[in-house]
């Protein structure tokens, strides 16, 4: 289930509640002095690539699976 942040508009502090998508409609029709605030996910790619380090077993798997498939859409790590 998702989790969504509020604030309450009377106090200001910002609280997380875990709900269905279905339930949040009701929920925000119920509760008026609350309002729903959006958050955004940690941004993990950047302008050079992504900053995820991957082990070198692994380049060395996918080094092994080139060469066994002649596919040149794998990508190097």
């Amino acid at each position: 289930m998702p989790i969504y942040t509020f604030r309450n508009n009377e106090t200001g502090e910002e609280f997380d509640e875990t709900m269905m998508m279905s339930e949040l409609d009701t929920y925000l029709a119920e509760n008026p002095g609350v309002q729903q605030i959006i958050n955004y996910g940690t941004k993990i790619v950047h302008e050079r690539g992504t900053n995820l380090r991957v082990p070198d077993s692994f380049r060395e798997t996918m080094s092994k699976v080139k060469e066994t498939y002649t596919v040149n859409n794998i990508k190097d790590y």
